[in-house]
Order: structure tokens, then sequence, then C-alpha cells
């Protein structure tokens, strides 16, 4: 039996195309090891949105090259994998198989071609139209699991490459989503993940004027043993208010809101070809805490773009106090080859883009400390993970008063992004227990498990 290694990098959307090409090789034959070095083949699924990001990409690739032992197949996959296929291919002669994010689908073809002493390179962005992803082999813990609900963008994004990596928007049709969902929840699944690149545009392209996401979620909310389905990436100019309904109104739509806004101020965001304004973002999320009481929300921001003053960081600064995010990630520009924002003029220097990173994240700290203080002394779901021995590091641990500790999430909390809460008591991995909170630490949240109901989500 041949046997294979995966190497997965990046987002939640690559994660779920490793899941795919491995169950797609095991239904093949192939069979899955750990150890790269013990596998017949191992297949890298690269990242390649920042600088960063193929960096790590690219050294990753070189460390298996580098140690590839003799007769060994080494297969490029993913984001770098379609932006620079050929190019890595030409550069690497170790590389014996280069697959795009559109032809995944087609690995065990891909495989075939490469153990007959071929060198396939496949970056056809329609091999999968329909995204049909099952089968599936499920690398998150059993109780949380991600669902791809679209591929591609639309959106004209100066600073993005993302369109030219991962092609124009498609979405999959419901009936291979619930399908997807509904095997996922025979298998265990309690927390569903909807993610793309936009997910709020979703079923626009398939003739839904507005209105998409919030069909798909009631479908959604009629699946057996689903208990939450979170909602990442919704992108402001495509929330609507059938979303905001429906998140209102259906009691398994987490309480979450993720939605990056890249900037604030207008000039910025013109720049950027991003949608409207600081004010209009105030409104949205202001009709978020309106309708939907206890939600949790969170946002990323690109810090020196080019033309970006002291003056639009200030007023991203002013802003951040006022909209009160439970959490905000924020990334220095990165200057993309191929991207519009790579050509303009008033580059921001490296150390200045640092300097205002900074301030702008203890804006943020302090705009979280006081959002996050409002839930201490509230009555959390919480859906258990794992139990673990506290560190003397654990800025809790005398709080707490035991040795071993529960480590689990609330509607409040992403899983990978946004801290977990730590608690003490009887409970079981993959349940759900209700928490009272009694402080916060840095990132988390700790507490004790509670005989009442929740209070809030």
């Amino acid at each position: 039996m041949p046997s294979v290694s995966f190497v997965s990098l990046g987002c939640a959307k690559n994660l779920v195309d490793t899941e795919v090409m491995i169950a797609k090789l095991g239904a093949a034959g192939y069979e899955l090891v750990g150890d790269s070095e013990l596998a017949d083949t191992v297949v890298i699924n690269t990242c390649a949105f920042i600088d960063p990001a193929k960096a790590e990409s690219t050294e990753v690739i070189l460390e298996h090259a580098q140690r590839k032992s003799k007769g060994q197949q080494l297969v490029v996959a993913g984001c770098l994998a379609q932006r620079y296929g050929e190019q890595l291919q030409a550069l690497i002669p170790e590389i014996d198989g280069v697959v795009g994010t559109g032809a995944y689908g087609s690995i065990v073809e891909l495989l075939d071609d490469v153990n007959a002493g071929r060198k396939p390179v496949r970056l056809d962005f329609e091999a999968e139209p329909e995204h049909d992803f099952l089968p599936r082999l499920i690398t998150t813990p059993r109780a949380t699991a991600y669902l791809k609900v679209a591929e591609g963008c639309d959106h004209p994004c100066t600073f993005c490459i993302i369109p030219k990596l991962r092609g124009k928007f498609r979405s999959r049709s419901t009936e291979s989503i619930l399908k997807e969902a509904q095997a996922l929840a025979a298998n265990g699944t309690k927390e569903l993940i909807l993610i793309a690149q936009d997910t709020s545009m979703y079923g626009r392209d398939r003739g839904a004027k507005r209105g998409g996401l919030a069909a798909l979620l009631e479908d959604l909310h009629e699946v057996d043993g689903l208990e939450w389905i979170r909602l990442l990436y919704l992108y402001p100019a495509t929330v609507d208010r059938e979303l905001i309904d429906a998140m209102a109104s259906l009691p398994k739509v987490c309480k979450y809101m993720d939605m990056p806004l890249q900037h604030a101020h207008p000039d910025v965001l013109r720049a950027m070809l991003r949608p409207s304004n600081g004010e209009r973002y105030l409104e949205i999320i202001n009709e978020f805490r309106e309708r939907v009481p206890g939600i949790t929300m969170r946002s990323t921001f690109i810090v020196g773009f080019p033309g970006e003053t002291q003056e639009h960081v200030r007023y991203l600064e002013e802003w951040i106090g006022r909209a009160e995010l439970d959490r905000v990630g924020f990334f220095e520009y990165s200057s993309e080859e191929g991207t519009p924002g790579a050509t303009l003029s008033g580059k921001v220097p490296a150390r200045e883009r640092r300097k205002r990173l900074l301030q702008l994240r203890e804006a943020q700290r302090l705009a979280s400390e006081r959002a996050r203080a409002r839930r201490i002394g509230t009555t959390v779901r919480v859906l258990v993970e794992e139990q673990r021995p506290l560190r003397k590091s654990d800025p809790f641990r005398e709080a707490i008063g035991a040795s071993r500790v529960w480590v689990g999430r609330s509607q409040g909390e992403a899983p990978g992004v946004d801290g977990s809460i730590y608690f003490s008591g009887e409970a079981e991995a993959g349940s759900f227990v209700n928490v009272t909170l009694d402080g916060i630490g840095p990132f988390d949240f700790y507490g004790r498990i509670a005989t009442r109901e929740p209070l809030v989500v």
C-alpha cells in the first residue's frame, strides 16, 4: 500500500482542501502516515497570501526537498503552487508534481502521473465546479469542522492577491453543502464553521440578490446533530438585513461576527478599493448589537498601507475606541507582486509601520478589556475541547485552584484566533457545559462549572 504524508499551511480554507485530498487518496488506497520521512509521497499544501506566508511555504518546501529520500515523491499544492507552479518546479527540481487551488480534487490522478515518471502541473480553476468536498477526513477536534461554502473572490481590493490565487467567486450548490453538513454531523460534528473569502456573498453568483446566506443558514439549522453554526469572514458590503435577522432568530447560529474591515479612514479605504467608510462600519456594528444582544465581534486591520498618514492612524485609533470590538488582529501591509497596491506611491517605512501597529494594538487592548470585562459574571455554554495541567506561567493558576483544567470555547470564541475558556469541574471532551466566567487573562477567560442555564450565549 503506497503511503502519503501531508503538511498543511495557511488558513482554514487550505485546511479543508488538505482534508479533501487526504480522504480522496485514502479512498484510492493510500495510507496516511505522520512521519514524512517514512512516506512514499509528501504533499505540502502552501499559502501565498502575504510575504511571511510565502517565505514559510518556500522554507518548508526546501526543507523537504533537501531531505527527500531515494524514490520518494514531493508534491506542492495550494496557493504558492497556483501562483508560481512552473517556476517552483524549475527552481526546485526535487518537486515531482504541482497542483493548484482549483485542481486539488484531481490529486489521485496527479499522483498517478507522478508515479509514472511524469512531472505534472495542474492549475485549472474549473477542475471541480460543484466543489464536491466529500469524502473528507476531519483533522480538527471531532466536535468542530470547517465547511467551505464558496471559492474565490470578485472584490478588487488593491492589497490582495486572492482573486489570482483562487479565481472568481463561485458559490457551492445548497445541495452539496447540505450533503456535506449532514455527513459531518453524522460523524460527530457539533460546531460547523462556514468559511469563504466573502461568506456573506454566498449565493449572489447563483442569482440571489440578497438573503442567500440567510437562506442557507435556515437549511443548515434543520440538520440533526448540529449545535452551533459559526460564520467567519463576512464582508461589509454584502452583509444584509436578512443575515442579521437569521443570526438573531436561529438559535444554532452563533452570536459571533467576524468581519475584516482593514481600515476605517475613508481616504485609505478608497485607496484600498474597499467599500464605504468608518462611520458606516459603526452603523453596521451597532445594528448587529441591537438585533443580536450579547454578540461577540472580531475584525482585522492593515497598518501602513501606501499613503497612510499619521492623521489616518489617529482616526483609526479613535475609531477603535468607539467601536469597542471584542478582538482585532493587526497586520503590517505587505506589498504583493501583481497587485495594484504594489505600484502605489507613499510607501510607509517598515520601522514606522511597526510603530503604528504597536500604537493601534494598545488602543485595541484597552477596548478589548472594556468589552471583555462586561462578560465577567455571566454564565455561558461552552464546548469542551480538552483537559490539561495548568502551567506555572498561567496567569489564572491561583484563581482556578486546581492542578488540571478543562479548556473550551463559548459562541464568543472561534478556534485558533480568539483564546479559550479555562475552567474546573467535571466535564468530557466534545460535550457542552455551562461555565460561569470569573475573570480574564491577557487573552482568555477562566471560570467554573455552573449549575444554572447560560445567561448569555
